[in-house]
């Protein structure tokens, strides 16, 4: 090869390469390892994934994490020092990865009260357990038919408590088993499941003697594998496994029971944020430990209801002292009981009765059901919007006193069989969502990362409950450099698109943001913010959630430019109810980039329909993305966008198109088709009577469509003052007879130096009939016959019979 051409080679590999690099894909991440860490240290922590070479910053979504400089030990391997504060909450806490090319999925990291010690194999023999100190938290891998066993000290009356993070670890769907045994085998106490915890497990008991006892962990169909890890627990904090009661009102102080631990209950003293919460946690104290899981309160603005022992059956009922709303609180203490309740309401009163017990960790398994002042059942009810929880949506038939009674589904009942009844009038309630990209895929595209100079858009869902009206949506907390545009959303639909536009000097970076709607008329005071659902461990049947968790904020980035930008010209005409609109789509390219780019269509306004996307073939730069409406689409203005996917050499790289109007018009003309009779082999004529709605210039044309094979009609020119054509149409021989309903006619009216495609006249009816059967050929009648008269034949009288004498005579003769 002459040096010339090696030269180019190398050239053109090494832009390649740059090409590539600097085109990067958004990174995955798999895993952090360790799982979790002690309060108030430092610890350097490992994110696997790929494409983390370009990595820029770990993102944690909660305070309490000083993050270290960035070591990236490869493309899928990357480390950092991590100092957690010491006031960092307990629990799970949720990170993600930006890089310069993109944002990560959202992977969990646990902090604890404890130092963390790692498994160390062999630990699966009873005899030869691994040693563990009291209040430490062990980390581990269950192998498939693995058993890990640890061994701690106890001095007689001590608390022993083992709690697992296991299932929550989000690394895989598993079932921890956890036991507690002495030192001659003897389970003193073992846990599969908790209400509390899920698939997790949480044990306790009070050393009955000096001693060592041994804590046994394993998966407990023995089925594991090296994605389950765990964190257990070990030590002498409390475990209490209820609260009671289960909530209180917004801003109150109120005195709670701490139920099921292993030394007995306890009582504190608790006081609520003024602001409501489904899921406020407090942790049980004792000796200066804390339970590493949390019990959970519902704060919310109902006042208390206590029930009031005994009040098992109707008569019994607690009275409510307040009117309604309110919140009635309880514990099915035993199995077979229930618990009544008595309230006063006037005729029309319509209140939601939403029980709360597997939504905050109790074992309950609520029915409710309501009673008429005649003592006649109203309204029941088992589980609800796909919850294990009961919710009735009651009317008050005429004033007077009602009664609800609760109990569990299995007439099972316990100590901790808490629950908390919540009686509200209907009240506005607002939230958004964005849609999942794919089945079970809740991380893809629940983030936005904008190029520099480029832009990102994603669709929205709003859910509105109990009212109506336009919502404006905002960002707060945006990037440098980064603007949102979204249309303000109509009241007739849920769904919109946000488009995310970053400057082309906007700063590589990103931020964590707070994505607000707002109720159109600001007097009203309704709004709501965005939730990302986070469904960290599937299984069957049917991708069932077995644990998820949940991030209020929205994760925006600036990313490095990308060699494509996607254009789409406004359309200068509407789009006609049952017509169609071809949008132009260009892209342009950086030299070099050819590769070709999906274009897909984010959201169907109400009555428009598109095909889901189309690719732009390599080299290619521009295509025609056709919408359709219907006959009762909105007359109205839409604001929508396309985006473009491609891959530039390491994955997909995002680009979007500018927010678009489409604007929803009535057809310019209207149109009914005669019906039509046409005899096979024969020419005839289908009429169709012309409503001239909007006047426009030139020639229009006109195509009759929906024709049955073999017949034809030539394509017919008309003008604004067209009232009526006449549609010759050809019939072969050998058409189809009988009755066609599906004709229509497609309309094509210049306007604007464009044209408008119009879908009229549906259900036009052409009959083809089949000829008329030839009469069969006269034959000449035969000559009329004479019937010959009838021969009879003549009948012989019978003989008189001989007699004896006259036989013998004849005898005689003939001889």
């Amino acid at each position: 090869m002459k040096p010339t051409s090696l030269f180019l080679a190398l050239a053109l590999a090494l832009l390649t390469i740059a090409t590539q690099d600097v085109f990067a894909s958004s990174p995955s991440l798999s895993n952090i390892l360790p799982r979790g860490a002690k309060i108030g240290t430092e610890i350097e922590l490992n994110f696997h994934g790929d494409r983390l070479d370009d990595a820029v910053e770990i993102m944690p979504y909660t305070p309490g994490f000083a993050i270290g400089a960035i070591e990236v030990i490869s493309p899928k391997h990357i480390k950092a020092k991590v100092t957690i504060a010491a006031d960092a909450k307990l629990g799970e806490h949720l990170m993600r990865i930006r890089t310069s090319s993109g944002l990560s999925p959202i992977k969990s990291f646990w902090v604890g009260q404890f130092d963390s010690l790692a498994e160390k194999e062999p630990n699966s023999d009873f005899a030869a357990p691994q040693p563990v100190t009291m209040n430490t938290t062990m980390e581990g891998v269950l192998e498939n038919e693995d058993v890990d066993y640890y061994v701690t000290e106890a001095r007689k009356g001590q608390r022993i408590s083992a709690e697992v993070e296991g299932i929550r670890l989000a690394g895989a769907f598993y079932d921890p088993y956890v036991a507690i045994l002495n030192s001659e085998r003897f389970e003193l106490a073992a846990s599969d499941d908790t209400a509390l915890l899920l698939q997790d497990s949480a044990v306790s008991v009070i050393a009955p003697a000096d001693g060592k006892y041994i804590i046994q962990i394993r998966e407990s169909s023995y089925t594991g594998n090296g994605n389950c890890r765990y964190r257990l627990h070990v030590g002498a904090f409390p475990r209490p496994m209820a609260v009671y009661p289960a909530g209180g009102q917004s801003g109150s102080v109120i005195e709670v029971r701490l139920i099921g631990d292993s030394a007995g209950e306890t009582t504190r003293t608790v006081t609520l944020p003024p602001q409501a919460d489904a899921r406020f946690p407090i942790h049980a104290e004792a000796d200066g430990l804390i339970s590493p899981a949390p019990n959970i309160l519902r704060v919310s603005p109902f006042p208390n209801v206590l029930e009031t022992e005994p009040n098992n059956n109707m008569a019994q009922a607690t009275v409510s002292p307040v009117p309604l709303p309110a919140a009635l609180n309880g514990i099915i203490n035993e199995n077979g009981d229930q618990d009544w309740f008595r309230f006063s309401a006037k005729k029309g009163q319509r209140f939601i009765f939403r029980a709360h017990a597997k939504s905050i960790g109790s074992p309950l398994d609520t029915v409710l059901n309501i009673y008429g002042p005649d003592k006649k059942g109203i309204s029941g009810n088992d589980d609800a919007d796909n919850r294990q929880d009961s919710k009735i949506d009651f009317t008050a038939p005429s004033d007077g006193e009602f009664t609800i009674r609760i109990r569990d589904h299995l007439k099972k009942g316990g100590a901790s069989y808490v629950y908390r009844i919540e009686a509200q009038a209907l009240s506005p309630d607002l939230g958004l969502t964005i849609p999942y990209f794919g089945r079970a895929d809740y991380q893809s595209r629940q983030m936005v990362y904008v190029a520099r100079g480029n832009r990102f858009a994603t669709r929205i869902n709003a859910g509105r409950v109990n009212f109506g009206g336009d919502l404006l949506l905002e960002a707060i907390g945006l990037p440098q450099g980064v603007t949102l545009k979204a249309d303000k959303m109509h009241t007739s639909v849920n769904s919109g698109v946000l488009l995310f536009e970053a400057a082309p000097e906007a700063p590589v970076a990103g931020s964590l943001v707070d994505l607000i709607a707002k109720h159109a008329e600001a007097e009203k005071n309704i709004s709501g913010c965005f939730s990302q659902p986070l469904d960290f461990v599937l299984g069957q049947p049917n991708n069932t959630v077995y644990y998820k968790s949940r991030t209020p904020k929205f994760a925006v980035a600036v990313v490095e430019e990308l060699p494509f930008k996607i254009n789409v010209a406004p359309p200068s005409v509407p789009l006609v109810r049952n017509g169609t609109l071809g949008l132009r789509v260009t892209v342009t390219r950086k030299e070099g980039f050819d590769a070709p780019i999906t274009v897909r269509h984010l959201w169907n306004p109400p009555g428009i329909s598109a095909q889901p996307t189309i690719k732009i073939p390599k080299g290619q730069n521009e295509i025609i993305y056709t919408l359709t409406a219907n006959s009762g689409a909105p007359l109205l203005t839409w604001q929508i966008a396309v985006m473009g996917e491609s891959d530039a050499g390491k994955g997909q790289i995002l680009a979007s198109s500018a927010l678009v109007p489409i604007t929803i018009a009535e057809p310019y003309l209207g149109m009914k088709i005669e019906m039509a009779a046409v005899e096979q082999g024969k020419a005839g004529a289908v009429v169709c009577k012309l409503t001239q709605s909007t006047p426009f210039e030139g020639k229009a044309k006109v195509k009759l469509l929906g024709l049955p094979a073999k017949v034809s009609s030539p394509e017919i020119e008309i003008d604004k003052t067209t009232t009526e054509i006449s549609f010759p149409v050809s019939i072969a021989p050998d058409s189809p007879k009988g009755q066609h309903k599906n004709l229509f006619c497609h309309l094509t009216i210049p306007v604007a130096g464009t044209s408008i495609p119009h879908n009229v006249g549906h259900g036009g009816v052409l009959r083809i009939d089949p000829p008329p059967k030839k009469p069969a050929p006269k034959v000449a009648p035969k000559p009329e016959q004479k019937e010959k008269p009838a021969t009879v034949a003549k009948v012989e009288p019978p003989k008189k019979p001989l007699s004896r004498l006259e036989k013998l005579r004849l005898e005689a003769k003939n001889k």
